[in-house]
């Protein structure tokens, strides 16, 4: 499906048309696959999966310009109940400079907010030209540490947040292409005094899932020996997000869990969410903050026991901490 939005004059006095095509569209898959044929195996699927219609529940809309026949510019959103990742920015390096990005962006966010768009995340270069860009469509730093990280709310609806991860009755579901944004909206909160909280993903104390979560789907999701489930909220958030994958550090010989959570939620939630991930004959380990009281608790709950105490095993800003090694 595809719509023209707007036409607009570039700083170099040409014509531009602007397009919103969420996928899968037959008319666009031709130039956009190619367009972002640059960005790697890993996207690369999701860009095909989006085409070819396999993205569930997942939303993947790409906003380009077009001068003539020729597609100049993009910007792509996954999103999914209001929550969303801004990704895939790229201008034709011949037609840089000309606004092409600003002129896009104008229309795909005044498109987010019509369609009741609450939260948009992104990754940058920190004080680069696009940071500037994003800032000036009110997107902001999540804080110290996290420089380039930015987020952009919503202003008609300033407690979305709050209330989106409520603790309300939850059920476990199996990951899937329509959870990517909300596990990512989850996991980039900062956990108060967490900061290891997974491994195989990469989320030390808060982090974007951009990359990670489209890998496994990508990698992992049709594998017989991984697995990932989700704890969803009846307010459409997602609580919780747990796997369990060959830890490739050790010749493929044991599993790795983990289990990444919102603070709102307790060891009572997490035990149903670990009980679906399925159990194999190989040792499986699972690294913790030992400050991960609910963590620890659950896990302890099914079968797990603490193995090691690993001195001085991450760096949290300069303090190194200790990590427990958990197995079952």
């Amino acid at each position: 499906m595809r719509n023209v939005m707007a036409s607009v004059t570039l700083k170099s006095g040409e014509t531009m048309q602007i397009e919103h095509v969420l996928a899968p569209d037959s008319e666009r898959e031709s130039q956009i696959r190619p367009f972002l044929g640059h960005k790697g195996p890993h996207f690369g699927g999701h860009i095909t999966a989006s085409f070819e219609g396999n993205c569930d529940t997942l939303e993947t809309h790409y906003y380009i310009g077009l001068i003539g026949d020729e597609m100049v510019g993009n910007i792509m959103t996954v999103e999914s109940n209001g929550t969303g990742i801004l990704g895939h920015v790229h201008t034709l390096e011949s037609h840089r400079r000309k606004g092409i990005c600003s002129h896009i962006m104008t229309y795909q966010m005044e498109d987010f907010r019509a369609r009741n768009g609450r939260v948009l995340l992104l990754g940058t270069g920190y004080q680069r030209p696009p940071y500037y860009i994003y800032a000036s469509f009110g997107f902001r730093d999540w804080g110290a540490g996290y420089e380039g990280r930015m987020r952009y709310d919503n202003p008609a609806d300033p407690d979305f947040e709050t209330t989106f991860f409520a603790h309300t009755p939850t059920k476990v579901v199996k990951a899937a292409w329509g959870h990517w944004p909300r596990v990512a909206f989850m996991a980039h909160l900062p956990f108060p005094d967490v900061y290891l909280r997974s491994v195989s993903m990469e989320v030390w104390g808060a982090a974007l899932l951009e990359g990670g979560y489209c890998r496994y789907m990508v990698e992992g999701a049709n594998r017989p020996d991984c697995s990932a489930f989700v704890l969803e909220t009846e307010t459409g958030a997602v609580a919780a997000f747990a796997t369990c994958v060959p830890d490739t550090r050790w010749q493929r010989r044991v599993n790795l869990l983990d289990v990444v959570y919102h603070p709102n939620f307790t060891k009572v939630d997490l035990i149903p969410l670990l009980e679906a991930l399925p159990r194999t004959d190989k040792p499986t380990h699972c690294y913790a903050d030992p400050r991960d009281r609910e963590k620890i608790a659950a896990i302890e709950t099914l079968g797990f026991r603490r193995e090691a105490v690993i001195p001085r095993l991450f760096s949290q800003s300069d303090t190194y901490r200790d990590g427990w090694l958990f197995i079952r």
